[in-house]
């Protein structure tokens, strides 16, 4: 009795995992993950070992489409963030992605579109076959597809974003810290450009969408951290459509 009591137990166990882990693994590849954040070259914003929900699609791509395209915008800003959505999926047209209401407003895009400076996005490091433990990256985007950016303590250099790619920085750049990893600090270290202690676009160049994971969401681990993730573009102007 015990013995057939278990067996069903059992088989009960498994069918649940059965049921239950083939949705996760849906959602976890296609809407929402978790990353861990390494290094500090995020910080104070992000600090090393934070988790990060992210996702990794439009979750409801129609509804922002209508309000892109929508001409009754409340105020100014409101109709530049509308403009500027509109002027990033006519740049991904020209890198090969679907562009209309039938197509961008009805499918879920991998990767999400990234039309707002300042989010914070996981990607895929172009350098990552000579760092496999730092594969995946969290840095803040600083130019769209398609801008002209300034980047930061560089101000005699200039760079167009193709517009296929973003253009990401690191929000930490003081040089000092020994929290840093090592492979970040050696990495530095060679660089022939002072970068600080962030590894990003100044040192690779603009990064293609098609390595972007998805939009760093909120902090959930630890909980003393936990909240949105902060959003911001600095005061001074670094990047613009021309």
């Amino acid at each position: 009795m015990n013995s057939a009591s278990s067996s069903s137990s059992l088989r009960r166990t498994l069918t649940s995992i059965a049921l239950i882990v083939p949705p996760a693994k849906f959602i976890s590849d296609t809407f929402y993950s978790l990353y861990r954040v390494q290094g500090s070259s995020m910080e104070p914003a992000l600090q090393d070992g934070d988790v990060l929900l992210v996702r990794k699609a439009d979750v409801f791509p129609h509804l922002d489409w209508k309000r892109w395209t929508s001409s009754s915008s409340s105020s100014y800003e409101e109709e530049e963030r509308h403009q500027t959505a509109l002027r990033v999926i006519a740049q991904d047209a020209q890198s090969g992605r679907p562009i209309g209401e039938n197509n961008v407003g009805y499918t879920y895009l991998h990767p999400p579109t990234i039309h707002q400076l300042g989010v914070v996005v996981v990607y895929r490091a172009p350098d990552a076959e000579k760092y496999p433990t730092s594969e995946y990256r969290v840095k803040r985007v600083v130019g769209l597809g398609g801008q002209i950016v300034r980047p930061r303590e560089s101000w005699h250099r200039i760079e167009r974003v193709p517009s296929f790619a973003l253009w990401v920085e690191g929000d930490n750049n003081e040089e000092d810290s020994k929290k840093d990893d090592e492979e970040e600090a050696s990495a530095i270290k060679r660089s022939t450009t002072n970068h600080g202690k962030s590894i990003d676009s100044r040192t690779y160049g603009p990064v293609c969408k098609n390595l972007v994971e998805g939009i760093a969401e909120r902090i959930i681990w630890p909980p003393s951290r936990w909240g949105v993730v902060s959003s911001f573009t600095p005061s001074v102007p670094r990047s613009w459509w021309a």
